[in-house]
């Protein structure tokens, strides 16, 4: 995974006496005291299982659900508590896939690519264009069905790019699927990081218009328990009794002490976690400004997420090249060829303090300088 290949390299710029910043995307944030109340409570009660979840985990998330997004879903046919999103779409992918199976994944996109071929099955991805703004290209998509066809792959909002599509490209998205028979699966990690007064527009309110939708959640982004790993799957009633036949074999279930901190965030106080995220399109602004700044060409800014795609082929002729230039000032970064970007690009995450963040935007004009003598 391209992520691990990061921090690989990071690893070693570090031995090399090199101080590599410590840049995040989601908030990483102390648990308020009505959380570690109701985790002190679960670790003392007896230990309840349920291969789907807690019941009151599954019903916070229903009720969520209905609140934000108008959607009526039973939280005891509808939804599994996984352990983070990243097992959610495993478990997906290789319960409705099979071997030969194509997935039409739009890109660039997040590290999709191993799950896709652990279910046996291979991504026909389908590029965006950062000339426009990387909106998904329906009609690649569309001329990428073939009779193996099986599925369509959201990120939605999209890591690494920050685009967020609306309720018109959802719903073209939906029906292209209805058309050539496909399962829409959709990875709304994000869906919480949305800027400029744009909102999120979920698969699922248009399962009116084909029903074949399933959704993967994280609750470790917005929710910042990224060290609990929570997620859920929201999908029809048979895929939801396959997905928990797989997880009963896998793993019997989810464990009753993180899906109590999960319930306890879900249903208590969000000031702590409303706080945090207010912030974010600050941050996404100061960062974008100062890229320009740098002497980099402007991103695309993002729509949402914590993260952007940042040309650098002016620090390197290769992703080698641009990689050494960064870790030589700390900056540790994905290279975008392995998120299916162009590969003079680089993914930059912006979730961290202000004060680290414009330390990220002097290395960067270093990074810069370094690279125009270096040419001279």
């Amino acid at each position: 995974m391209g992520a691990m290949g990061t921090r690989d390299r990071a690893a070693q710029s570090a031995r090399d006496g090199v101080r590599v910043l410590p840049l995040v995307g989601a908030p990483i944030l102390p648990l308020p005291e009505h959380v570690r109340r109701a985790v002190a409570h679960a670790m003392v009660r007896p230990d309840p299982r349920d291969s789907r979840g807690l019941p009151e985990l599954r019903a916070a998330i229903a009720d969520e659900l209905g609140r934000e997004h108008g959607l009526r879903v039973d939280p005891d046919r509808r939804l599994l508590v996984t352990h983070g999103a990243l097992h959610g779409l495993s478990l997906v992918l290789r319960t409705v896939l099979a071997a030969g199976d194509e997935v039409i994944v739009p890109t660039p996109t997040f590290f999709f690519d191993g799950a896709i071929r652990e279910a046996g099955a291979t991504p026909a991805y389908v590029p965006s264009r950062e000339s426009d703004g990387w909106a998904l290209d329906l009609d690649g998509m569309e001329a990428a069905v073939t009779p193996r066809s099986r599925a369509v792959l959201l990120c939605n909002p999209n890591n690494p790019t920050g685009q967020l599509p609306d309720a018109a490209t959802i719903a073209a998205v939906v029906d292209i699927a209805a058309r050539h028979g496909l399962l829409v699966i959709s990875d709304d990690s994000w869906q919480h990081f949305t800027f400029d007064g744009r909102r999120y527009q979920p698969v699922e309110a248009f399962a009116d218009r084909w029903p074949h939708i399933v959704t993967v959640m994280s609750l470790s982004k917005y929710y910042a328990l990224a060290s609990w790993r929570m997620g859920y799957v929201l999908a029809p009633p048979p895929v939801i009794d396959a997905l928990e036949h797989r997880l009963q074999w896998e793993a019997v279930c989810c464990g009753a002490v993180p899906q109590s901190a999960a319930a306890a965030t879900l249903t208590g106080p969000r000031d702590w976690l409303d706080d945090a995220l207010s912030t974010y399109q600050a941050k996404r602004d100061l960062v974008c400004d100062g890229i320009a700044a740098a002497g980099l060409p402007a991103p695309v800014r993002p729509d949402a997420g914590a993260f952007l795609l940042l040309d650098c082929s002016r620090l390197g002729n290769t992703p080698a090249d641009i990689d050494r230039a960064l870790l030589r000032n700390g900056i540790a970064a994905v290279r975008g060829a392995d998120m299916h970007a162009p590969d003079t690009h680089v993914r930059l995450t912006f979730g961290s303090d202000e004060q680290l963040l414009r330390e990220l935007l002097r290395r960067l004009a270093r990074t810069c300088q370094e690279s125009e003598v270096a040419r001279s």
